[in-house]
């Protein structure tokens, strides 16, 4: 077995030869279609992206494993608009419960809310993703008659799909039931209708007011009927997910863990594609959410980041890496914690390429394929540059060649790998600025405001430090190790050393690791600064 998530996907989906509801062979498939979509009721962002990617590795192992495999990508933007998310102008308030793509752009650049939340979206999900999805949209597909062969067949079967739905309901559904919601002809707004009856040709329904969790879509009291083959509307999502899986012959999707249980959306569409329309139900990938501070991300809480955002102090790889790990394991982000992610992904890329060794066999196999997978083309090269190390060069230098002369210093310059190691520090600079101000650093000018408080025993450390320094090049490790063993020689304990260094250097009592921090700072001032320090 395979040791890497998707391509146990790609074992199963392959290896799968019948029906899970019905004791019938799976029919031929051409190519596998791998689905993703994304409601755009809120603003999209780098958790939408997490469907996408994930399911994007597991159309990339199908292809590795040769097959045909395809990855589409579905604009849900037939679903009402349910909320103002948080930056959206509120002028918005009374298109509530209306399609997002019939309501208008706040900002006026695109013809409807849909279009500007998709195309901004679109514009950057492709710099994440190796495999270009197709992308469909489902208000233009019900517009073109895709889904009217499903729909006509839902209602053909429609005491079927009730008994399937009852299964999974504390209540049985009403007589009279329609699976097709349409468009208030009156006002607009696809979630206010409500359906009174289906007398089997077409719905009749009343626009009422329907509350949301914060706003309520205001029913305008219109009372008509609707052809579900002709009219303007929609299926409700527990018919309307089978039907998008038989529509685009789709073998696999992504969904997050709540939808594992028995008698989530999930499983009432699975039993309906299978039962009502024929086809099989796809294999599901489900995975955890990521999580912010605590919390779901989500537009409401404002906790949301933008994949514009992560691209300003992040390679799209690191997003790549962060969502290919495990599935079924909580993702905790904070911008604080950027440097450990780093960390992480850069000893993954050491094992990639053989320059560091993993004793079990299975777990080396598992995270040089994890490397693999969250590469975008040929597989980057292992950087020598810790991003907090290049938070710290960002911070004290600004030119170009400031900058590789301190990565000389310290032993973190490569010439083959000049540009991404710029990149690389360029990536830090902004997070430091955006996301910790508390960590910015800037060399002391003067020694006034500190001389006093040094002690004559960290006084003689730095003496001594000067003096060993001054007899040639030290690298970062030497000098971490050196000032153990000079904060010995003065008399002074090696906190208090540390203290002494961060003092006379940044004007305060604690900074970045003293060897690497050290070794990267212009030798000539260093040597001057320590000097004075220990008249």
């Amino acid at each position: 077995m395979a040791v890497f998530w998707a391509d146990r996907k790609a074992e199963e989906i392959r290896g799968r030869r019948k029906f899970h509801y019905l004791d019938r062979e799976l029919p031929e498939f051409e190519r596998y279609v791998v689905k993703s979509s994304a409601s755009i009721s809120g603003v999209l962002h780098i958790g939408r992206l997490s469907d996408t990617i994930r399911g994007e590795s597991v159309v990339r192992a199908l292809r590795d494993a040769g097959e045909e495999a395809a990855l589409i990508w579905v604009a849900e933007d037939m679903d009402p608009l349910r909320k103002i998310p948080e930056g959206v102008p509120g002028e918005l308030e009374e298109y509530i419960g209306t399609p997002v793509s019939s309501t208008p752009d706040p900002w006026g650049c695109h013809s409807s809310y849909a279009e500007h939340h998709v195309s901004e979206y679109l514009e950057v999900m492709g710099e994440f993703l190796e495999v270009e999805p197709e992308r469909y949209s489902m208000r233009e597909e019900y517009r073109r008659g895709s889904f009217r062969p499903y729909i006509k067949k839902l209602l053909e079967n429609l005491e079927l799909v009730v008994e399937i739905l009852n299964k999974y309901r504390k209540e049985p559904l009403e007589g009279g039931w329609s699976p097709f919601t349409p468009v208030c002809k009156s006002c607009g707004r696809i979630i206010t209708p409500r359906v009174e009856r289906f007398d089997g040709r077409k719905v009749h329904y009343r626009c009422r007011d329907y509350s949301f969790e914060k706003h309520i879509a205001r029913g305008c009291g219109y009372e008509g009927e609707a052809d579900p083959l002709r009219d303007e509307g929609k299926l409700m999502w527990k018919s309307e997910w089978a039907a998008q899986w038989a529509r685009w012959r789709v073998a696999s999707e992504g969904a997050g863990k709540e939808y594992v249980v028995p008698g989530s959306a999930w499983w009432v569409n699975a039993e309906i594609c299978e039962r009502v329309l024929g086809f099989p139900m796809p294999v599901p990938i489900f995975y955890e959410h990521l999580m912010v501070a605590g919390e779901k991300m989500s537009a409401s809480l404002g906790n949301v980041i933008y994949p514009r955002e992560w691209l300003r102090v992040a390679p799209p790889q690191l997003l790549r890496f962060l969502y290919n790990k495990k599935l079924m394991k909580t993702r905790s982000f904070s911008w604080r914690e950027l440097p450990k992610l780093y960390d992480e992904y850069d000893y993954v890329a050491r094992v990639y390429h053989g320059m560091e060794s993993v004793d079990n066999e299975r777990e080396e196999e598992h995270l040089r394929r994890l490397y693999e997978m969250s590469q975008i083309g040929e597989p980057q090269p292992a950087l020598p540059l810790p991003f907090s190390h290049a938070a710290l060069v960002a911070q004290l230098f600004s030119s170009r060649e400031a900058i590789l002369a301190s990565l000389k210093r310290s032993g973190h310059y490569v010439e083959e790998l000049e540009e991404e190691l710029l990149r690389r520090v360029a990536y830090a600079r902004e997070w430091v600025v955006r996301h910790a101000p508390e960590r910015k650093l800037s060399l002391l000018e003067s020694l006034d405001d500190v001389r006093d408080t040094l002690s004559p025993e960290q006084r003689r450390f730095l003496r001594l430090l000067h003096e060993w320094l001054s007899q040639g090049e030290r690298s970062g490790e030497e000098i971490q190790e050196k000032i153990f063993l000079l904060a010995e020689e003065a008399g002074v304990k090696a906190p208090l050393a540390f203290r002494a260094i961060y003092l006379v250097t940044l004007g305060s009592p604690r900074g970045p690791r003293a060897g690497p921090f050290l070794a990267s700072l212009d030798r000539d001032w260093l040597l001057t600064r320590l000097r004075e320090a220990g008249e």
